[in-house]
């Protein structure tokens, strides 16, 4: 098992090589956790894009990213930041960083602050699932070949429409439910953000901070207290720093709940109306 983590490709394996590459023709990056891994197509922006976004990458990680790898990039013109309900207020090192920051340091080549060297998965790998989940990722590879369920220029390619969840409305409560962390301090993560932007701005790069749509059902089911102070930092932090744009598309009626996957991920032809929605916000910018 441990030899099959070690060998075989995927998503993060195959994000680090987009990141590795020098690509002086890359004109925007895309950041972010699955909303934009799946919502936001680089085939579709009118400038050369690669999309950088991974499932449940947090800020935190994002920065990483970017600070590790924004050398290989001299010609880029936009990063695109990824900012959604539980963005701002994520915790470092919760339930899901907890298994992937290992695989950032190992398949991305990250130095993990977040990782103590008294942690077993720093030398086995397996060890950051339960045996069930081992097993049920072999299981995917031997059905489909592989691993990697993105495309060459890094967009999650595996939500489409005829595959899309039924019966949304079902599902709402629990997801909302489980995006819910009643945490209001946003600090941290606005600072790595601001960070991020400081730094964009040296190098003559214009950051984009979106907040992705998200079904009817979902939007009216967020604490409404969060979701108004989550837009509200964004707007004070374009307001503050000049070389930040905001666009806010979470309730944006340009979308219907025909446009999504499942409760509040974007399928491929959802994907590509919010990709030309934020490649033409772009050219404004």
């Amino acid at each position: 098992m441990e030899l099959f983590y070690r060998a075989v490709p995927n998503n993060y394996t195959f994000k680090n090589e987009i990141l590795s590459k020098n690509q002086p023709d890359i004109k925007v990056l895309i950041f972010g956790n699955s909303h934009t891994f799946y919502g936001l197509n680089p085939e579709f922006f009118t400038k050369p894009t690669v999309n950088v976004a991974n499932i449940s990458q947090s800020i935190y990680f994002d920065q990483l990213l970017f600070e590790n790898y924004i050398k290989n990039f001299q010609n880029l013109k936009f990063v695109v930041l990824n900012v959604e309900y539980f963005s701002l207020s994520q915790i470092d090192n919760s339930d899901e960083d907890r298994w992937r920051k290992f695989y950032y340091q190992t398949y991305m080549n990250l130095d993990v602050p977040m990782i103590s060297s008294f942690e077993i998965q720093n030398y086995f790998l397996s060890g950051t699932r339960n045996f069930s989940t081992n097993v049920d990722l072999v299981k995917e590879y031997l059905d489909k070949g592989t691993l990697i369920n993105c495309d060459e220029n890094g967009f999650g390619a595996n939500y489409t429409k005829e595959k899309r969840v039924k019966n949304l409305i079902e599902f709402t409560s629990e997801i909302v439910k489980k995006h819910e962390d009643s945490n209001l301090d946003f600090a941290l993560n606005v600072s790595r953000i601001e960070a991020i932007a400081t730094q964009c701005k040296s190098l003559g790069i214009k950051v984009i901070l979106v907040t992705m749509p998200v079904t009817k059902g979902y939007a009216e089911q967020v604490n409404s207290q969060k979701i108004s102070k989550i837009f509200k930092t964004c707007a004070e932090i374009e307001t503050r720093d000049d070389n930040v744009s905001y666009l806010n598309l979470f309730s944006d009626k340009r979308f219907s709940d025909d446009d999504f996957y499942d409760v509040d991920h974007l399928h491929g032809e959802g994907a590509q109306k919010c990709s030309e929605i934020v490649s033409k916000f772009l050219q404004i910018n």
